[in-house]
């Protein structure tokens, strides 16, 4: 009868390895579907840019956000509720997300494949945030910040 020893330790480091990852990827789940609260950031602010007070561009946050880099490509975005009147205009947006400089392209969406519905008088964009950006994230300890929505930022600017 052979002994396991040697690799009984290394097959109990390996289970309880994967029990530890898989725990907390359920938890940042948990947690980010609980601590996600729409509420505490305005849905739409206007951008004051010059001195006389005229309205230069607007300021978004997102409804709806998922950031879940480890089931692969396009698991990392957030959803915008933009109002009917900036549907048929031409308009220069950027999104952006807290700690990074690059702005992020934002398409329309009917929100169906992404469980997000428009409220009456809205139309869904989606803008997608890199899925390596967001592994480095997690590796640095910033995922947190991905997770809540006032780090979202679209930035509509209207043809005058």
């Amino acid at each position: 009868m052979k002994r396991w020893r040697i690799s009984q330790p290394k097959l109990l480091v390996a289970a309880i390895g994967v029990v530890a990852i898989g725990t907390f990827f359920l938890f940042t789940t948990i947690f980010q579907s609980m601590s996600t609260n729409p509420y505490l950031c305005p849905a739409m602010t206007e951008i004051q840019n010059n001195s006389k007070g005229n309205s230069k561009g607007l300021q978004f946050h997102p409804i709806k956000t998922v950031v879940e880099p480890w089931r692969g490509e396009h698991n990392v975005y957030a959803i915008f509720a933009l109002p009917l009147q900036y549907q048929d205009i031409y308009y220069r947006s950027q999104l952006l997300v807290k700690g990074t400089v690059t702005p992020w392209d934002i398409t329309p969406t009917d929100g169906r494949k992404y469980g997000a519905t428009a409220p009456e008088g809205y139309f869904l964009v989606i803008g997608f945030f890199r899925t390596r950006l967001a592994l480095l994230y997690f590796v640095t300890g910033k995922f947190s910040e991905l997770q809540q929505p006032c780090n979202w930022t679209l930035y509509l600017f209207p043809k005058q």
